[in-house]
C-alpha cells in the first residue's frame, strides 16, 4: 500500500469507529460528566466532529501558507484558541445523534477530500506547533502527522468518555 492508501485506510476505520462510538451512547447520557471536567458526553463527542474539518484546514494553511500559519502558531496565544475551542464545543442540550452523525460526515468528507488533493511530497511539508497548544503535535509536525492525527485526537477523547 502507498502512503495515501495506508492514510485512507486509517481515515475509514477512524469514521467507522466514531459513528460505533455514537450509536453506542445513549442520547439521555449526553448530559453527563465526562474525564474532561469542563465537558459533558456530548460536549465532548461534538468535539471529535470538529477534528477532521480543522485539521483539513490545518493540511491546507501548510501547504499553501506555511509561513503564514506558522506565523500565526507564534503570535496568537494557545490560551486563547485553548479557550475558543472549548466554548465552541459546548452544544448543551442542541447535540443529537444525528447532527453528530452529519457534523463528522462532512468533516470526514473534507479529511478524505483533502487527502486526495495532497501530493506525496507535500506530505513531508512542516511547522512547528507549540507544546501548550496539542503536546502530542509539539514541535515540527508535518502534513502526514496531521492526517494521522484524526485517529489519535478521536482515540484521546473517547478515552474521556471511559467511566
Amino acid at each position: 500500500m502507498t502512503l495515501k492508501q495506508d492514510l485512507a485506510q486509517e481515515l475509514h476505520e477512524t469514521h467507522e469507529r466514531f459513528l460505533a462510538l455514537v450509536n453506542s451512547i445513549p442520547e439521555a447520557d449526553y448530559a453527563l460528566p465526562t474525564d474532561n471536567p469542563e465537558w459533558t458526553v456530548g460536549d465532548v463527542l461534538y468535539h471529535i466532529t470538529l477534528g477532521p474539518q480543522a485539521l483539513s484546514f490545518e493540511i491546507w494553511m501548510i501547504i499553501h501558507a506555511r509561513g503564514l500559519f506558522q506565523l500565526g502558531m507564534n503570535t496568537f496565544p494557545s490560551r486563547f484558541f485553548n479557550q475558543i475551542n472549548a466554548r465552541f464545543a459546548r452544544r448543551g442540550n442542541r447535540i443529537n445523534r444525528q447532527m453528530l452523525i452529519e457534523a463528522y460526515e462532512a468533516g470526514h468528507a473534507g479529511i478524505r477530500s483533502r487527502l486526495r488533493r495532497t501530493r506525496e511530497e507535500e506530505m513531508k511539508l512542516w511547522v512547528v506547533y507549540p507544546a501548550d497548544l496539542e503536546a502530542i503535535l509539539a514541535g515540527e509536525c508535518s502534513v502526514e502527522r496531521l492526517f494521522h492525527y484524526v485517529k489519535d485526537h478521536f482515540e484521546a477523547h473517547q478515552g474521556q468518555l471511559k467511566r
